[in-house]
């Protein structure tokens, strides 16, 4: 099962697995309908869930680990009784020579493994993966899917949450395809390669020309130093690393485009320059000086703003009460007044719904507040992760308008984006990420080819595949 972010795929394991229970619709598990069942008795129907984060009882042993799911499966044994099932287990997974370590000392891979083992532990006919392989590269991403083969030969069914290509390609017999919770396509792996919905889904709807800029951009000299420049940052949570060696530069009155399909490192990138991650290495400069260290409130007052995805406003508050949050209690009156002033001219409905619930807002609208709250602090780069994400066109266009008016005043822009064709309109410069590193960077001419574009994107290519252009 594949989509874009808040397509509802992890929602859906959740319902199939009784973690969240269904308003409406039905459930059946060899024809037994089991949506109203608990957790547990779903288990014992069959149904097993290995998550994207492992998240084992760190103090115990991998066997224990294993034996506490075991003993929920029918006809398990009871604590204190040695089970061969789970013998069989962890020699599945590759885990019968750490058995007795505690899980707190294994890494990655093995952590991988263990919640795989955890998921077969209730003896399942349908084990549910939700990105599984999220993290993990080369041998290791080879290891995780011969595992899964494995046990798959088994004769147990298996329904993958995935955005690495190559788990997808090497394992999937059909895939599903969803979008805002509604299936959208069906079909084999080629099919579904080709089908122009899924395209449209990923990269968003392609448009014909860029449109011209009331102004030329504002371009630095060749020998001028950027405004923000990002070097070698690698950024975990946990053991899973999500950046690995990325390196962004932005110059003043720019539009950068950082593009990437699902898991690709996006938003932990924007959230690594704002501070809201800090990276396991690599150094974060601001007109040279180094804020690597610093806290996202000090990167704010250095001029970073970061509008994140999913707009975070406050509903309860007015439009007025949400743009004065960030002012807090330095900016009062006048300079107040200007900086909302300055809001309103990018955005003149955040002037007129000043007193209106921002709940109220439409989505398009709410997008506009949050946007406009960023911009209250006067920053010299805006960070914008996916602000397009569940907008209607017109909504879109707007938006985007908006951003080269910001542009327009000297303000640079990074931008977190699924919409790829939306966003190539209007970026000055381009990095793609594949799996938390960089595919390409460079302009975004040579994305408008199709098959430059999904090289980069889903992971076939290098930027040594380019032409030279020159």
């Amino acid at each position: 099962m594949i989509g874009p972010n808040g397509a509802g795929k992890s929602s859906l394991l959740k319902l199939l697995s009784g973690v969240y229970r269904p308003d409406e619709g039905t459930v059946l598990v060899g024809g037994t309908a089991v949506e109203t069942l608990p957790v547990h008795a779903i288990a014992r129907h069959g149904i097993g869930l290995a998550h994207q984060i492992p998240r084992p009882f760190r103090g115990l042993t991998v066997r224990e680990n294993v034996e506490i799911g075991a003993m929920a499966r029918r006809g398990g044994r009871r604590a204190g009784h040695r089970d061969p099932y789970v013998d069989e287990v962890l020699e599945t997974c590759g885990l019968a020579g750490k058995a007795d370590l505690p899980a707190a000392s294994l890494r990655l891979l093995d952590l991988k493994r263990l919640e795989l083992a955890r998921a077969l532990s209730v003896d399942p006919a349908l084990i549910l993966l939700d990105e599984v392989a999220a993290g993990l590269n080369g041998r290791e991403l080879e290891d995780v899917i011969a595992l899964i083969r494995a046990i798959h030969g088994q004769g147990r069914s298996l329904m993958l949450v995935e955005h690495v290509e190559g788990v997808v390609a090497s394992l999937v017999d059909r895939v599903l395809v969803i979008d805002w919770g509604k299936l959208i396509a069906d079909g084999t792996p080629a099919q579904i390669a080709a089908d122009p919905r899924v395209r449209e889904v990923y990269l968003g709807a392609g448009r014909p020309a860029r449109p011209a800029a009331p102004e030329a951009p504002r371009r630095p000299a060749a020998d001028a130093a950027p405004l923000l420049r990002a070097s070698a940052l690698t950024t975990a949570y946990g053991d899973i690393t999500a950046l690995r060696e990325v390196s962004v530069d932005v110059a003043e009155g720019e539009i950068v485009a950082v593009l990437g399909a699902n898991g690709a490192g996006k938003s932990t990138l924007a959230g690594t320059l704002s501070g809201l991650l800090r990276p396991a290495s690599g150094q974060v400069l601001l007109d040279g000086r180094d804020i690597t260290g610093h806290r996202p409130h000090t990167r704010n007052r250095e001029g970073i703003a970061h509008c994140p995805e999913g707009r975070r406003i406050f509903k309860d508050l007015t439009v007025r009460e949400n743009l004065a949050l960030p002012a807090g209690p330095r900016l009062r009156g006048p300079e107040l007044r200007r900086r909302m002033a300055d809001v309103h001219a990018v955005f003149p409905v955040l002037a007129d719904f000043a007193d209106r619930r921002a709940g109220g807002l439409s989505g398009g609208q709410q997008q506009m507040l949050a946007i406009g709250r960023a911009l209250m602090s006067r920053p010299r780069l805006l960070i914008c992760d996916e602000i397009s994400l569940g907008l209607a066109p017109v909504a879109v266009d707007a938006l985007y308008e908006a951003l080269s008016t910001i542009r327009q005043t000297g303000v640079a822009v990074l931008l977190v984006e699924q919409n790829v064709h939306r966003a190539l309109t209007v970026a000055d410069r381009v990095y793609v990420l594949e799996r938390g590193r960089v595919s390409y960077s460079g302009p975004p001419g040579p994305l408008a080819d199709p098959d430059v574009l999904n090289a980069f994107y889903f992971g076939a290519g290098t930027q040594s595949a380019l032409p030279s252009r020159g």
